[in-house]
C-alpha cells in the first residue's frame, strides 16, 4: 500500500476538501473545484515526497558516518547530546538544588541559535529513525 495515498485519502485528504469548499469562491463549478483539489494533493505529494528525498540524503549520510574508522566521525552526535543533556541536568536540577543549600554552581548559557540548531538536528535524526523502523516493519510484513 502507497502511504502517500493512505494520507491523501485520509484526514489530509478531508482537510483540503473542506479548506476546498470553505475558502473557494461559491461561482466556481464542481469541476474547477474538484480540479483545485487534485493540484492541491498533487503540490502535497511533491512536498511529502521531497522531504523523504532529504530524509534519505540524511540517513545515507549518517550510515556512512557510523561505517566511517575515525572514531569522531561516528561519535559527534552521541558527544553533542550528552553535552547538551549534561547544560539541562546542570541549569535546571543541579543549580536549584544546590541553591535549597545555600550554595551556587556554574551555569552554562547556551545560544537561542544553538539550541535551534540542535533542536533540528534532533528532530531530523528523530524523524530518519522513525523512517527507517517504518521502513523496517513495511519490509517484514
Amino acid at each position: 500500500m502507497n502511504p502517500l495515498k493512505t494520507v491523501l485519502d485520509g484526514t489530509l485528504g478531508r482537510v483540503i476538501d473542506k479548506l476546498t469548499d470553505h475558502f473557494l469562491p461559491a461561482k466556481l463549478s464542481e469541476k474547477e473545484r474538484e480540479e483545485f483539489r487534485l493540484k492541491a494533493r498533487e503540490l502535497v505529494v511533491k512536498e511529502v515526497e521531497q522531504d523523504i528525498r532529504v530524509i534519505e540524503a540524511v540517513n545515507q549520510t549518517m550510515q556512512a558516518e557510523a561505517r566511517s574508522e575515525h572514531w569522531l566521525q561516528w561519535s559527534w552526535r552521541p558527544i553533542v547530546g550528552l553535552t547538551f543533556s549534561a547544560v539541562i541536568i546542570n541549569n535546571y536540577i543541579l543549580i536549584p538544588l544546590l541553591a535549597v543549600f545555600g550554595l551556587e554552581g556554574p551555569e552554562f548559557t547556551i545560544p537561542q541559535e544553538l539550541w535551534s540548531a540542535m533542536l533540528v538536528v534532533l528532530g531530523v535524526s528523530a524523524g530518519t529513525r522513525g523512517l527507517e523502523k517504518w521502513q523496517r516493519a513495511k519490509n517484514r510484513g
